[in-house]
């Protein structure tokens, strides 16, 4: 016979014994560890490059600020530079959301006014950081390139075809020069640092690029 707190199982006539029946700990609740362990990596190398520059930073340094080991980090990214794009990136897309409801003229002057407001922010310095520690390498501006920059103009792109489609837009509108119109005098006030980078300006970039482009 069984003994205490073990079960059997007929099977064709026999007895199949199995042993102690023994609890399931539930699995718990909240953020898997290896997520939460590579959200604490990325803010890890954020302050570090946000405070050295991205060449002064190496990936044994992340590792060692972390408390992880090097392999902990080649686990999920190949070098260095996808850490800090990333840790970059993750502070980025909060602030640079691509709106998602109104009309599309009204997204595109929401992400504009939000894009000014970012790069005057301590994370457009950070991400200056990046910039200039990739301007000279072809294979890390391409990494940014694809990374960041392509899937963004591809989602403001969408837009800009959606608002030709309902007749805000005129339809010979090019959306790869409308994109370019609009952030290029954004990113030229940053960098050159000669005027203000604010909402006003923003506001009148959007309307003084636009209405060239508007159905009458």
């Amino acid at each position: 016979m069984p003994k205490q707190n073990e079960t059997s199982i007929f099977v064709i006539g026999i007895v199949v014994m199995k042993g102690p029946k023994t609890k399931i700990a539930p699995r718990p609740r909240g953020r898997p560890r290896s997520e939460q362990a590579q959200q604490e990596i990325l803010e890890t190398a954020y302050k570090l490059l946000r405070d050295k520059g991205f060449n002064a930073v190496g990936s044994h340094e992340i590792a060692k600020a972390a408390g992880v080991s090097s392999a902990t980090l080649y686990r999920w990214w190949k070098s260095k530079e996808e850490i800090l794009f990333d840790a970059c990136f993750e502070h980025m897309k909060p602030i640079l959301a691509i709106p998602e409801t109104g009309s599309g003229l009204t997204r595109l002057r929401r992400y504009i006014l939000r894009a000014s407001e970012f790069l005057a922010s301590e994370e457009g310095t950070v991400m200056a950081r990046v910039l200039t520690g990739i301007h000279e390498d072809q294979r890390l501006r391409r990494m940014f390139l694809e990374r960041y920059v392509n899937q963004r103009r591809q989602i403001l792109r969408a837009i800009i075809e959606d608002s030709i489609a309902l007749g805000e837009l005129k339809p010979t509108t090019d959306p790869e020069l409308l994109i370019d119109m609009l952030s290029g005098p954004l990113f030229f006030r940053w960098l050159q640092g000669h005027a203000p980078l604010d909402k006003g300006f923003a506001k009148r970039l959007f309307d003084n690029v636009i209405h060239a482009f508007q159905t009458q």
